[in-house]
């Protein structure tokens, strides 16, 4: 399988918030990964290809959260496993749609800040 990825991922939990467009009902949830070209989140409804979202997220150690508006481009099953029950998510892939250039560059510092190894580990 060919990789086609553009920009290096960081796996990551961070809270987000997303409305899918035109809507006006905000879910609250979380990324499994984020990058300079996009994100996975896991989201507890159907969304398809095609959709677009307006997704807030707050990074660590930044007040400002960060702003854009995305498009799901894959979508698959997944099963959150917890203490008493089972539910049914999925893993939502989506790509940036419209994004300011400093949003842009403050996820991409963030992700590649969060790689490097730190000094004295």
């Amino acid at each position: 399988m060919e990789e086609r990825r553009q920009f290096v991922r960081l796996d990551t939990r961070l809270d987000l918030y997303y409305t899918r467009l035109p809507s006006t009902d905000e879910q609250r949830t979380i990324t499994k990964n984020i990058s300079g070209g996009g994100i996975c989140l896991i989201a507890g409804e159907d969304l398809q290809p095609g959709d677009q979202l307006q997704i807030t997220i707050k990074l660590p150690d930044r007040e400002t959260p960060v702003h854009f508006i995305g498009q799901v481009v894959w979508s698959e099953p997944y099963e959150v496993i917890g203490r008493t029950q089972r539910q049914r998510a999925a893993e939502i892939g989506i790509k940036f749609v419209e994004i300011s250039p400093q949003d842009r560059e403050t996820i991409m510092r963030y992700v590649i800040l969060s790689l490097q190894p730190r000094r004295g580990s």
